[in-house]
């Protein structure tokens, strides 16, 4: 009974299924300290736009993730309004990029045919000393411009956390700025002994603190939770 070989397409295919998930592990795996560092900077610069210390508030890797998520589609909304927005000005972009591809795919001469002869007819260690000084000018000039792409790799995504953290911030002022008769944000009373200590708005909690916005004095707090009670001061409509 013969067997059915794998034809060399196959072959080929199976040969390229280890680099691709390769190539997919190593998306999945930069797509999540990008995501965890954009939670984390997120986090952080929205509730030092409160004055309140992150540290106090500590986050499982499951909500930093999901606030970085939330990061990115929130600056990417923005990002694509802002193009939306100023759509004139990309049509500008691409006839300015189009002339200039045009112009440097026009030939003006064969300069580069005689620069090529010219380079062959010499001896053959001054062909070497040429290729030898071409490709270290090369190394020098990509040095710095790897350093600044990965400088760039790397801030980006803090970037967008702290512009996503501030700007998420400054959109909850508003609302509470309202006050708690026509905020869509629930308002709280903080309880102890059965004596209200605060009122206001969450902004907020972990097992040991609540932070919140207090409607009265106009500014953030942070009370510890011990033998405190939080409750709903209206029912949402």
């Amino acid at each position: 009974m013969s067997q059915d070989r794998p034809t060399p397409a196959a072959k080929e295919r199976l040969a390229q299924w280890p680099t691709l998930l390769s190539f997919l592990t190593a998306f999945v795996a930069t797509g999540t300290i990008a995501l965890h560092l954009i939670g984390v900077v997120r986090h952080r610069q929205y509730l030092r736009f409160w004055g309140i210390d992150a540290d106090l508030f500590p986050k499982s890797t499951d909500w930093i993730l999901i606030n970085g998520y939330y990061g990115i589609v929130d600056r990417f909304s923005v990002i694509l309004k802002t193009i939306i927005e100023n759509w004139h000005w990309l049509g500008v972009a691409s006839i300015l990029i189009g002339i200039y591809i045009f112009i440097l795919q026009t030939p003006a001469s064969n300069t580069p045919g005689k620069l090529k002869e010219w380079v062959l007819r010499r001896a053959e260690w001054q062909q070497r000393l040429a290729r030898y000084i071409f490709l270290t000018a090369m190394a020098v000039v990509m040095t710095p411009l790897t350093l600044i792409l990965l400088t760039a790799f790397m801030v980006i995504p803090a970037a967008l956390g702290e512009s996503g953290g501030t700007a998420s911030a400054e959109s909850m002022k508003i609302e509470l700025m309202k006050g708690c008769e026509l905020a869509k944000i629930a308002c709280i009373e903080l309880r102890k002994d059965e004596k209200v200590i605060s009122k206001g708005f969450v902004l907020d909690t972990s097992a040991s603190y609540v932070a919140i916005f207090d409607t009265q004095i106009q500014r953030s707090r942070v009370i510890p939770l011990e033998n405190i009670e939080l409750v709903a001061t209206r029912t949402l409509r």
